[in-house]
């Protein structure tokens, strides 16, 4: 580079130069004038207008600073200059002038012949920009695809044709590309002279010697739409299934409430009733199922701790009698499973518990049940459930098929289903049960 050195005395408004300043500038010695209006003729008077204060110009806040902009000189010379200024205090620590080099930047910059058939003959969007939120130089597939000329994109800041909503995550990332001076890629919105919003894929560079950002973006706007009508389409889809998941449950509440109705009008036998009773709880086993399934944030699993839990409350709720009491421990793994196995298993664990209720008491009368659900080695899901009655049964799976009940018919059938295996576990406090099945591949949290 060319590099020269320059002061600036608030006071007096007196500017000084180093000799290579002067030829950098193309300085004519029949200027008639000072040097500094000399230097304010060089600039575009877009980047300093006339009236603008010389201290507001040489960011005489106390920071250091760089300011890149393009200058025509006296000879008509196109340029880009970049000053580098440092603030000099007096024993106050009053700022009183500014100091500082500025260089010629133009070959690196703008005169490369390779650099220029890199931008014009590229269809993506290349560009170089200054951090104050203009750009310095863009290639022609920018004014193609915004629609504005490239005079009204170099001179109008790129900030002001964003998209409002991304224009603080933008000012963030300029932040953060200036102080990191790293490699920064992200996404914004901007809009054309036609009112058209568009998405843009970003990926810019920082150079540290002239603090211009060297950036290429991509424009992504069919694929970001695409991608948002496949969004909607799989939300639509969603509710629906959800929707498809509530009036199923709807349904089988009022088939339960059905049975509830005629075994309290039509059948006075407790033996009738007490089907009518089996048969509504089976049922809203099935519908508290589709319950979870409607309320999940996830429409293919349910984490099934909770549902179990909400399936012996509602149990216990509806088998438990004021002469004894009822009470349950649950330990479970984050064990999720799909629809096609939470029914059978919600069923197969409706008949257990069921059983517990009825059967399961101690010598005072009182229910106690204890349910656990953990993951084996083998990552298969075991599934314990036990009482401390003092009538216990032994062997109660493997009744003769003539006395076999309605229950242990639907259990083994069930197991069938979920591919699992099913025991009564050896107890001297109560029955016990262990049914043990393959966990569904990536239902595991």
């Amino acid at each position: 580079f060319n590099v020269g050195r320059w002061t600036y005395n608030f006071k007096d408004e007196a500017m000084n130069w180093s000799l290579e300043t002067y030829k950098i500038f193309e300085y004519q010695d029949d200027y008639k004038g000072t040097l500094f209006d000399f230097f304010k003729s060089c600039i575009d008077e877009i980047k300093f207008p006339k009236n603008s204060q010389s201290k507001d110009y040489f960011n005489s806040d106390g920071i250091d600073t760089v300011i890149n902009h393009p200058i025509t000189t006296p000879k008509g010379s196109k340029k880009l200059i970049s000053f580098s200024t440092t603030p000099v205090h007096n024993k106050l620590d009053e700022i009183i002038a500014v100091e500082g080099f500025v260089m010629d930047i133009t070959h690196r910059v703008l005169g490369d012949k390779g650099l220029d058939n890199f931008f014009n003959l590229s269809h993506d969007l290349h560009c170089i920009t200054h951090m104050n939120g203009y750009f310095l130089k863009v290639s022609p597939s920018w004014i193609d695809f915004l629609g504005f000329s490239e005079k009204e994109l170099l001179t109008r800041s790129f900030l002001d044709l964003l998209h409002p909503d991304d224009l603080d995550k933008t000012l963030k990332v300029m932040e953060d590309l200036v102080s990191t001076g790293t490699t920064t890629k992200f996404e914004n919105r901007y809009i054309k002279k036609s009112g058209e919003i568009v998405y843009l894929n970003w990926n810019c560079n920082i150079d540290p010697e002239t603090n211009l950002a060297y950036c290429n973006a991509i424009n992504i706007t069919q694929t970001k739409l695409a991608r948002e009508e496949l969004e909607t389409e799989l939300s639509s889809k969603d509710l629906l299934l959800r929707e498809i998941h509530h009036r199923v449950k709807n349904n089988l509440q009022i088939i339960s409430s059905i049975l509830s109705l005629q075994a309290t009008v039509n059948d006075e036998e407790a033996y009738i009733r007490k089907l009518y009773q089996d048969s509504q709880n089976r049922i809203q086993s099935m519908a508290s199922i589709h319950e979870m399934f409607y309320q999940s944030k996830n429409m293919n699993k349910i984490e099934f701790g909770p549902y179990v839990n909400k399936l012996i409350e509602d149990l216990s709720r509806s088998l438990s009698t004021e002469a004894n009491s009822f009470s349950f421990s649950l330990d479970a793994d984050p064990v999720f499973v799909n629809l096609d196995t939470a029914i059978p298993l919600g069923l197969l664990i409706n008949e257990l518990i069921t059983n517990s209720i009825k059967h399961g008491s101690d010598a005072k009368g009182n229910v106690r049940i204890f349910v656990s659900i953990k993951f084996d080695k083998q990552d298969r899901i075991n599934l314990f459930i036990s009482d401390t009655g003092i009538n216990s049964k032994q062997d109660v799976l493997k009744e003769d098929d003539e006395n076999e009940s309605l229950g242990v018919l639907l259990i083994n059938s069930l197991v069938e289903q979920i591919d699992g295996e099913i025991e009564q576990l050896i107890s001297d406090t109560g029955t016990a049960f262990k049914l043990s099945f393959r966990n569904v591949k990536g239902f595991k949290s």
